[in-house]
């Protein structure tokens, strides 16, 4: 058994709900699909088009988990290398997200050392290149760090061609939603093609982002060939593997206490975001004096729960925004109508969506149907995407709410009761 390790337990508590997971669980279909497709390339030496993914879910899906796990495989050679950046990165430090790319791909693994391979995890650009330029790399590749002529993928398939590469390079970018729209913009021109494999690098694109990510893709001009994983709930065995690995990675001994950590998981829904909040109910409740990371110590399991309670309620609180706050009964209409058709097997498309708001606040004649202002039916349904309320399904493009107790949650907020769902 671990030691109780309290404070790295405490750090855990500290950081909140962003930082990167101790445990990692489930997804593993998608990570699987994205590793095969980078090896592919990397037998090949070469990446055919179509080499990209999409992640899409709501907020607290754990698309960043996906991300760090890619980043924190343990490679050997010929194994993918992962580069993990933001959509930020991509618009602002574009010259440097060439070089890390290249330096990457073209360093042996043991070349790289440990400090680099950790900087590639989380990019943070320039400081990435100033730890791999103090490594012995080759000759070109030093020079690849200090150029100012890396300003496109033609220009670093140039300066390093794929005969060059030691392994594959999977390009995963965060919050890909941000990416300015056009088709022109340098980013986009960037992420076609490595899509289309105008260069041949051995590079796997993959994107995370909110639930409409692969239609924003579309409008940057990525158009065919494009698998779209959309991040839904955990399985309750899945929870409680993921409770039960947080207990033991952190040395928490559970002893007689499965039922309260399984009572925890199952309130939670199912979703990650929530399981990080049963999670860090259980932390502070085992860090408190006297309990010393033994759950049969804590007398007071209501309380871990209320706990546990309250954060869920402050995530449902942040998610609801002022425009949906503004528009609260015709929120929880749409998730009415739209939980209603999923239970009948009859999912509504985004236009049919976007048809039920129209016609609700054309005909309001007591104002509780009023879009915000600014809004078009269109414009709501994208905001509700980005709240989390709403998400498309890759596969039959029917519109659901990815988060059943944030679905409760809106339509209780808009008078309406959950429970007719179920008549």
């Amino acid at each position: 058994m671990t030691a109780f390790r309290r404070e790295e337990l405490q750090d855990f508590v500290t950081e909140g709900e962003k930082s990167s997971p101790p445990v990692f669980i489930g997804r593993q279909d998608i990570l699987d699909d994205i590793l095969s497709l980078a090896e592919l390339s990397g037998r090949k030496g070469i990446a055919p088009p179509g080499n990209t993914r999409i992640i899409q879910g709501a907020p607290g899906a754990g698309k960043s988990s996906i991300l760090s796990e890619l980043a924190a495989q343990n490679p050997h050679v010929g194994f993918p290398k992962t580069l993990q950046v933001s959509s930020v990165e991509i618009c602002d430090e574009f010259s440097d997200v060439l070089k890390a790319i290249g330096i990457l791909g073209g360093s042996p693994k043991s070349k790289l050392g440990t400090m680099a391979e950790t900087a590639a995890g989380a990019l943070g650009s320039l400081a990435m290149l100033d730890v791999l330029g103090s490594t012995s790399l080759s000759l070109n590749l030093s020079a690849l760090c200090k150029s100012n002529d890396i300003r496109t993928i033609g220009s670093l398939h140039r300066a390093v061609p794929a005969s060059q590469w030691d392994s594959p390079v999977i390009v995963a970018v965060d919050e890909a939603q941000n990416l300015p729209a056009g088709h022109d913009s340098v980013p986009a021109r960037f992420l076609r093609a490595i899509h289309e494999a105008t260069t041949r690098l051995p590079i796997t694109l993959v994107l995370a982002g909110l639930g409409d990510t692969q239609s924003h893709m579309r409008s940057l001009g990525l158009t065919h060939g494009i698998q779209a994983h959309s991040l839904h709930c955990f399985t309750m065995e899945e929870c409680i593997e993921l409770m039960n690995g947080f207990c033991d990675y952190f040395g928490i001994r559970i002893r007689d206490c499965a039922s309260q950590l399984y009572a925890l998981s199952r309130v939670a829904d199912g979703w990650p975001r929530h399981m990080h909040w049963a999670q860090q109910a259980v932390a502070e409740a085992v860090l408190e004096s006297g309990i010393d990371g033994d759950l049969d110590r804590v007398t007071d399991w209501t309380k871990v729960q209320a706990r546990s309670d309250i954060l869920r309620q402050g995530y449902y609180n942040s998610q609801f925004s002022n425009e949906m706050t503004f528009a609260r009964k015709l929120v929880a209409r749409v998730m009415f109508e739209v939980g209603k058709a999923q239970a009948e097997d009859q999912a509504l498309q985004e236009d049919d969506v976007r048809n039920r708001i129209r016609i609700l606040s054309e005909q309001d004649m007591d104002g509780d149907y009023a879009l915000p202002d600014g809004f078009s039916p269109q414009g709501f349904v994208t905001h509700l995407i980005h709240c989390g309320a709403l998400q498309e399904d890759p596969d039959n493009h029917g519109m659901s709410c990815p988060i059943p107790s944030f679905q409760g949650y809106i339509m209780r907020r808009g008078g309406l009761d959950p429970h007719q769902l179920s008549k």
